[in-house]
């Protein structure tokens, strides 16, 4: 039987979820939810759960709308598959299906495979065949790849000189017209939606910054095991360990870039994390392995792009 997430149990469709993808993919019920159902962009038409005769969850699509309306950027004839899982590869076609079908009758051109606002995934995950190639059969396109990287922080401590005017310290709440004028200015997007957003839900100790007198000129987004609407890598929480820490996005006004201002921005950060007991630290969905590399990260996690015309 099929059921819309109204009356979702999300305890039965993490155990689905736990049970289908790998264990450093993780998730618990109440990450599930806000991922899904708590998103101002789940789409509840194109979302799917199927159910047997004695209501055991046997498969589910979770579907999300292009965030055109929230930021600039995003293709407004998109929607991204924010997640599957089902017992059986037949389960999966029949509910790929219907969500096909469902966003073709309003005529959208595109279903991509997470990067959706609020994600799980960046792409498909590279060491989990069996949905690339079901994804592939069903005629997803691949594209460029990214990855995840980590490194324990005991120990810790950062090696790059802070130059010279640059003060790096966590922002405080007299601090947050700054933040919104500094984003507003360098990273008007994704990433002013995604920070605003986090800092209304744990508070400006969630954001290092970079300052010049009154002004903000670089930015970076850290999460802790305290933290309880972990984004982005953070999401991975469960295969990260107990006191885990989550770095990025991390961004430096165009106006000092090329002086060393990144680098200690990322290496004062990081000690931040690693001062509150952090060990295990994940930076998600990047290509810059160099620049992470200098601070001891190394790859993890790999994601391959996946999109589908509809059309």
């Amino acid at each position: 039987m099929k059921h819309t997430f109204r009356d979702a149990d999300f305890n039965k469709l993490a155990e689905l979820w736990n049970a289908f993808y790998p264990g450093r993919y993780a998730v618990d019920a109440d990450l599930l939810r806000q991922n899904t159902v708590d998103s101002p962009l789940f789409d509840w038409g194109a979302s799917e759960i199927l159910t047997d005769d004695n209501d055991q969850v046997r498969g589910f699509v979770s579907v999300k709308r292009s965030a055109a309306s929230l930021y600039r950027g995003p293709d407004r004839d998109s929607a991204h598959l924010n997640a599957i899982a089902y017992t059986d590869p037949r389960i999966g076609l029949d509910l790929l299906f219907d969500a096909k079908q469902t966003l073709r009758n309003r005529g959208l051109a595109r279903l991509v495979f997470g990067m959706d606002s609020g994600h799980f995934f960046p792409g498909c995950p590279v060491d989990f065949r069996n949905l690339s190639d079901f994804l592939m059969i069903e005629g997803f396109a691949e594209g460029g790849e990214y990855f995840d990287l980590e490194r324990d922080l005991t120990g810790y401590s950062n090696k790059f000189p802070v130059p010279k005017d640059d003060e790096l310290r966590l922002i405080e709440a007299s601090d947050l017209p700054a933040l919104q004028r500094f984003l507003e200015r360098e990273f008007p997007d994704r990433w002013r939606y995604d920070v605003t957003k986090k800092v209304a839900a744990e508070g400006p100790v969630c954001v290092f910054g970079l300052f010049h007198g009154s002004e903000m000129d670089g930015f970076a987004l850290i999460q802790d095991w305290t933290h309880t609407k972990p984004i982005g890598g953070a999401v991975w929480r469960k295969d990260l360990g107990d006191h885990w820490g989550s770095l990025g996005p991390i961004g430096v006004s165009k106006r000092l870039r090329g002086r060393g201002s990144g680098n200690a921005l990322l290496g004062e950060a990081l000690s931040c994390l690693a001062e509150r007991g952090v060990r295990r630290c994940i930076i998600d969905w990047t290509t810059l392995d160099k620049f992470y590399g200098g601070h001891g990260f190394e790859k993890s996690r790999f994601y391959r792009h996946l999109s589908l015309s509809l059309e």
